[in-house]
Protein backbone atom coordinates (compact mmCIF):
# COMPACT_ATOMS: atom_id res chain seq x y z
CA UNK A 1 0.00 0.00 0.00
CA UNK A 2 1.12 3.53 -1.04
CA UNK A 3 0.07 6.25 1.49
CA UNK A 4 0.29 9.11 -1.08
CA UNK A 5 -0.92 12.83 0.21
CA UNK A 6 -4.24 14.27 -1.50
CA UNK A 7 -2.50 16.67 -4.06
CA UNK A 8 1.04 16.27 -5.07
CA UNK A 9 2.93 18.29 -7.65
CA UNK A 10 3.36 16.99 -11.03
CA UNK A 11 4.84 14.39 -12.80
CA UNK A 12 3.48 12.10 -9.36
CA UNK A 13 -0.10 11.44 -10.28
CA UNK A 14 0.77 10.88 -13.46
CA UNK A 15 3.56 8.06 -11.86
CA UNK A 16 1.14 7.11 -9.12
CA UNK A 17 -1.70 5.89 -12.28
CA UNK A 18 0.82 4.32 -13.59
CA UNK A 19 2.00 1.89 -10.68
CA UNK A 20 -1.55 1.81 -10.51
CA UNK A 21 -2.02 -0.01 -13.61
CA UNK A 22 0.61 -2.70 -13.06
CA UNK A 23 -1.54 -3.43 -9.55
CA UNK A 24 0.00 -1.19 -6.91
CA UNK A 25 -2.39 -0.21 -4.30
CA UNK A 26 -2.92 3.69 -3.55
CA UNK A 27 -4.33 5.40 -1.27
CA UNK A 28 -4.54 9.34 -1.91
CA UNK A 29 -5.62 10.06 1.92
CA UNK A 30 -8.80 8.15 1.71
CA UNK A 31 -8.11 5.92 4.54
CA UNK A 32 -8.18 2.83 2.85
CA UNK A 33 -7.65 -0.62 4.93
CA UNK A 34 -4.44 -2.31 4.28
CA UNK A 35 -4.18 -5.46 4.18
CA UNK A 36 -2.95 -7.81 7.02
CA UNK A 37 0.96 -7.85 6.69
CA UNK A 38 0.89 -5.51 3.64
CA UNK A 39 4.14 -3.29 3.82
CA UNK A 40 3.72 0.29 3.59
CA UNK A 41 5.32 3.33 1.82
CA UNK A 42 4.53 6.41 2.71
CA UNK A 43 5.29 8.94 -0.72
CA UNK A 44 6.43 12.24 0.08
CA UNK A 45 6.44 14.31 -2.87
CA UNK A 46 6.43 18.01 -3.95
CA UNK A 47 3.53 19.88 -2.27
CA UNK A 48 3.49 17.96 0.34
CA UNK A 49 3.06 20.02 3.57
CA UNK A 50 5.09 19.41 6.80
CA UNK A 51 2.13 18.83 8.25
CA UNK A 52 0.47 16.55 6.01
CA UNK A 53 3.70 14.25 5.47
CA UNK A 54 3.27 14.50 9.45
CA UNK A 55 -0.13 12.71 9.01
CA UNK A 56 1.02 9.90 6.31
CA UNK A 57 4.19 9.28 9.20
CA UNK A 58 1.49 8.67 12.12
CA UNK A 59 -0.43 6.67 9.99
CA UNK A 60 2.21 4.26 8.98
CA UNK A 61 3.82 4.20 12.62
CA UNK A 62 3.27 0.35 13.62
CA UNK A 63 2.23 -0.94 10.23
CA UNK A 64 4.47 -3.74 8.25
CA UNK A 65 7.52 -3.08 7.15
CA UNK A 66 6.58 1.30 7.07
CA UNK A 67 8.85 2.98 4.53
CA UNK A 68 9.48 6.51 3.19
CA UNK A 69 9.60 6.89 -0.73
CA UNK A 70 10.34 11.08 -1.81
CA UNK A 71 9.68 11.66 -5.08
CA UNK A 72 12.03 14.80 -5.28
CA UNK A 73 13.58 16.44 -8.52
CA UNK A 74 16.87 16.75 -9.91
CA UNK A 75 18.51 19.99 -8.46
CA UNK A 76 16.76 19.33 -4.83
CA UNK A 77 19.21 21.44 -3.22
CA UNK A 78 18.73 24.34 0.37
CA UNK A 79 20.89 27.10 -1.88
CA UNK A 80 18.65 26.22 -4.93
CA UNK A 81 17.35 29.25 -6.56
CA UNK A 82 14.23 27.96 -7.28
CA UNK A 83 11.87 27.80 -4.60
CA UNK A 84 10.29 24.53 -5.65
CA UNK A 85 13.75 22.81 -5.41
CA UNK A 86 14.52 24.12 -2.30
CA UNK A 87 11.19 23.01 -0.52
CA UNK A 88 11.58 19.39 -2.16
CA UNK A 89 15.22 19.40 -0.14
CA UNK A 90 13.26 20.31 3.42
CA UNK A 91 11.18 17.68 2.53
CA UNK A 92 14.04 15.30 1.88
CA UNK A 93 15.44 16.34 4.97
CA UNK A 94 12.01 15.74 6.91
CA UNK A 95 11.78 12.69 5.98
CA UNK A 96 15.30 11.30 6.74
CA UNK A 97 15.04 12.49 9.78
CA UNK A 98 11.51 10.68 10.33
CA UNK A 99 13.42 7.57 12.09
CA UNK A 100 11.64 5.22 9.33
CA UNK A 101 13.87 3.85 6.58
CA UNK A 102 13.75 6.12 3.72
CA UNK A 103 14.53 6.28 -0.13
CA UNK A 104 14.96 9.75 -1.99
CA UNK A 105 14.64 9.22 -5.97
CA UNK A 106 15.56 12.60 -7.67
CA UNK A 107 13.51 12.43 -11.24
CA UNK A 108 15.18 14.19 -14.06
CA UNK A 109 13.08 15.63 -17.03
CA UNK A 110 10.45 12.69 -17.59
CA UNK A 111 10.31 11.69 -21.65
CA UNK A 112 7.74 9.66 -23.05
CA UNK A 113 4.72 10.17 -25.75
CA UNK A 114 2.77 11.25 -23.47
CA UNK A 115 4.60 13.33 -20.94
CA UNK A 116 4.40 17.49 -20.95
CA UNK A 117 7.40 17.74 -21.86
CA UNK A 118 7.26 16.37 -24.94
CA UNK A 119 4.21 17.51 -26.37
CA UNK A 120 5.48 21.15 -25.34
CA UNK A 121 8.52 20.30 -27.29
CA UNK A 122 6.34 18.55 -30.04
CA UNK A 123 4.80 22.20 -30.38
CA UNK A 124 7.52 24.20 -31.20
CA UNK A 125 8.10 26.47 -28.54
CA UNK A 126 11.08 29.32 -28.21
CA UNK A 127 13.72 27.35 -26.32
CA UNK A 128 15.37 29.73 -23.74
CA UNK A 129 18.93 30.59 -24.10
CA UNK A 130 18.49 29.45 -28.15
CA UNK A 131 18.09 25.41 -26.36
CA UNK A 132 21.71 25.51 -25.51
CA UNK A 133 20.81 24.13 -22.07
CA UNK A 134 22.87 20.48 -21.84
CA UNK A 135 20.41 17.98 -19.71
CA UNK A 136 20.14 14.00 -18.48
CA UNK A 137 16.26 13.41 -19.38
CA UNK A 138 15.01 10.16 -18.90
CA UNK A 139 12.51 7.71 -20.30
CA UNK A 140 9.38 8.17 -18.51
CA UNK A 141 8.91 4.26 -18.62
CA UNK A 142 12.15 4.05 -16.71
CA UNK A 143 11.50 6.00 -13.70
CA UNK A 144 8.51 4.08 -13.20
CA UNK A 145 10.24 0.80 -13.43
CA UNK A 146 12.56 2.37 -10.58
CA UNK A 147 9.66 3.12 -8.05
CA UNK A 148 8.04 -0.34 -8.71
CA UNK A 149 11.67 -1.96 -8.40
CA UNK A 150 12.05 0.20 -5.00
CA UNK A 151 8.59 -1.12 -4.27
CA UNK A 152 9.21 -4.81 -4.95
CA UNK A 153 12.44 -4.87 -2.60
CA UNK A 154 14.58 -5.50 -5.74
CA UNK A 155 16.26 -2.58 -4.37
CA UNK A 156 17.81 -1.85 -1.35
CA UNK A 157 16.14 0.76 0.35
CA UNK A 158 18.80 3.87 1.31
CA UNK A 159 19.94 7.00 0.20
CA UNK A 160 19.27 9.13 -2.31
CA UNK A 161 19.63 8.57 -5.94
CA UNK A 162 19.16 10.95 -9.15
CA UNK A 163 17.28 9.35 -11.65
CA UNK A 164 18.94 10.85 -15.03
CA UNK A 165 19.63 9.10 -17.69
CA UNK A 166 23.31 8.63 -19.29
CA UNK A 167 22.72 10.67 -22.74
CA UNK A 168 23.69 14.09 -22.54
CA UNK A 169 21.12 16.06 -24.88
CA UNK A 170 20.40 19.76 -25.66
CA UNK A 171 16.69 21.08 -25.32
CA UNK A 172 17.34 22.34 -29.00
CA UNK A 173 18.61 18.59 -30.11
CA UNK A 174 15.15 17.10 -27.90
CA UNK A 175 13.33 19.44 -29.65
CA UNK A 176 14.50 18.52 -32.90
CA UNK A 177 13.80 14.93 -31.97
CA UNK A 178 10.34 15.86 -30.78
CA UNK A 179 9.45 17.16 -34.12
CA UNK A 180 10.22 13.99 -35.68
CA UNK A 181 8.07 12.29 -34.12
CA UNK A 182 4.81 13.51 -35.82
CA UNK A 183 2.70 17.11 -36.56
CA UNK A 184 3.94 19.49 -34.52
CA UNK A 185 1.23 20.33 -31.91
CA UNK A 186 -0.88 23.50 -31.25
CA UNK A 187 0.76 26.41 -29.57
CA UNK A 188 0.73 26.03 -25.54
CA UNK A 189 0.39 21.85 -25.78
CA UNK A 190 1.77 19.92 -22.58
CA UNK A 191 3.81 21.96 -20.50
CA UNK A 192 7.75 22.48 -19.19
CA UNK A 193 7.63 19.85 -16.62
CA UNK A 194 10.05 20.76 -14.67
CA UNK A 195 9.13 24.72 -14.70
CA UNK A 196 12.29 26.17 -16.85
CA UNK A 197 13.60 28.01 -13.82
CA UNK A 198 14.26 24.50 -12.38
CA UNK A 199 15.92 23.30 -15.76
CA UNK A 200 17.99 26.43 -15.82
CA UNK A 201 19.84 25.04 -12.02
CA UNK A 202 20.09 21.49 -14.07
CA UNK A 203 23.58 20.40 -14.14
CA UNK A 204 25.32 16.97 -15.98
CA UNK A 205 24.50 14.12 -13.48
CA UNK A 206 26.23 10.24 -13.64
CA UNK A 207 23.46 8.10 -14.29
CA UNK A 208 25.74 5.09 -12.85
CA UNK A 209 25.00 4.68 -9.74
CA UNK A 210 20.95 4.98 -10.24
CA UNK A 211 21.38 2.26 -12.66
CA UNK A 212 23.61 -0.18 -10.82
CA UNK A 213 21.52 -0.28 -8.08
CA UNK A 214 18.21 -0.74 -9.49
CA UNK A 215 19.54 -3.37 -12.08
CA UNK A 216 18.23 -1.11 -15.10
CA UNK A 217 19.67 -0.28 -18.49
CA UNK A 218 18.51 2.83 -19.91
CA UNK A 219 16.44 3.26 -22.92
CA UNK A 220 17.58 4.90 -25.98
CA UNK A 221 15.31 8.55 -25.73
CA UNK A 222 16.08 8.45 -29.49
CA UNK A 223 13.71 5.68 -29.72
CA UNK A 224 10.72 8.18 -28.25
CA UNK A 225 10.64 9.37 -32.43
CA UNK A 226 9.42 6.06 -33.74
CA UNK A 227 7.03 5.72 -30.65
CA UNK A 228 3.22 6.04 -31.43
CA UNK A 229 2.20 9.40 -30.22
CA UNK A 230 -0.32 10.82 -28.25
Amino acid sequence: MILAPAASEAPVPRLLEALVSRGYRVDRGGGAATREGEPVVVLCTGGTSPAALDALLARARGMAQARVLVLSRLGAHPDARAAGLAALWALEERARACGLPALTLRLGPLLGPRSPLWLRLRACPKLPRAGRQLLNPVAEADAVETIARALDGRAEWRGWYEVAGPEVWSLAELAALARESGPALPRGAGAWEPPLEELAEHRLVEAGPWLAHFGLAARPLADLATEPVA
